[in-house]
Formats: C-alpha cells, structure tokens, sequence
C-alpha cells in the first residue's frame, strides 16, 4: 500500500511542476485589412496542419487574430490564403523562420512575458510584416 502512495505522490508532484513550467511560449499572429475603404472585404482561411481556423472575413481596418503555443522542435507552421477581388495569394505566416521576427510582449497589456506577436497587414499593393504593433511594417509578398 504504501509502494502506490509514493508512486501516487510522485505522479501528482510530478503534474504540478511540469504544469507550471511548461517552457513553450504563446504566439498572436494578427492580420489587419488595410485595403481601401469600400472595396470588396477580405476573404481568408488559415490553417495548420492540425487546425482549420475556417474561412474568415474583415472589412477595411478589422482586424483577425490567431493565438497557439508552438510545437516541440520548432514544428509550428500556420499558413493563409488571402482572397480580395479577382486576386488571392496563398503563404506561411508563422513558421520556424518567422518566429525569430516576433517580438515578445515583455509582459506589458496585462499579458505573461512569455507571449510574443506577429503582425501582418494586407494592403492594395502586397503583404506587410511587422514584429509588433508598433514596429516598422516591411513588404514580404505582392499580391
């Protein structure tokens, strides 16, 4: 009897340490519609390999938002296919290459310090990335 209670005990210690350090961080991806104002709404679907977020769609200066903590060895990868007017464009927004540019919330907005974003912004001309709300957005794909 006593052989199961420290097995028990290890088990229920064991659970609570590894719940409280779990080492993975959250990532934001936003995608913000800066197409022109009364032009056609953006149609997007992202995906990863095991979640379908579903077809979503934002109007000029909405917003969407996706959050996810990451896969064990860098295996995270969500992708988009953007559909505007006659146009659509299908790439990553998150990846193993993409998640050096994200910048972490350094636990400010009532956020962990252990959440990081990742801004894109559609607009006429092409794809725009940005580490964080605030950051400089640089183009990455035209349309």
């Amino acid at each position: 009897m006593n052989y199961f209670n420290n097995i028990f005990s290890f088990i229920f210690v064991l659970n609570l340490v590894l719940a409280n350090a779990w080492p993975f961080p959250t990532y934001f991806v936003y995608i913000h519609d800066a197409l022109p104002e009364h032009s056609n709404s953006l149609t997007l679907r992202c995906q990863s390999k095991d979640d379908d977020l579903g077809y979503k769609v934002i109007n000029a200066n909405e917003e969407y938002s996706f959050y996810f903590g990451l896969q064990i060895f860098d295996r995270t990868l969500f992708f988009c296919h953007f559909y505007w007017n006659n146009k659509d464009l299908t790439f990553d927004v998150f990846n193993k290459h993409i998640i050096k540019h994200c910048k972490g919330t350094d636990g400010d907005i009532g956020r962990a310090p252990d959440m990081y974003e990742c801004h894109w912004k559609v607009q006429e001309d092409g794809f725009y990335f940005a580490s964080s709300r605030t950051d400089e957005y640089v183009k990455k794909y035209d349309w």
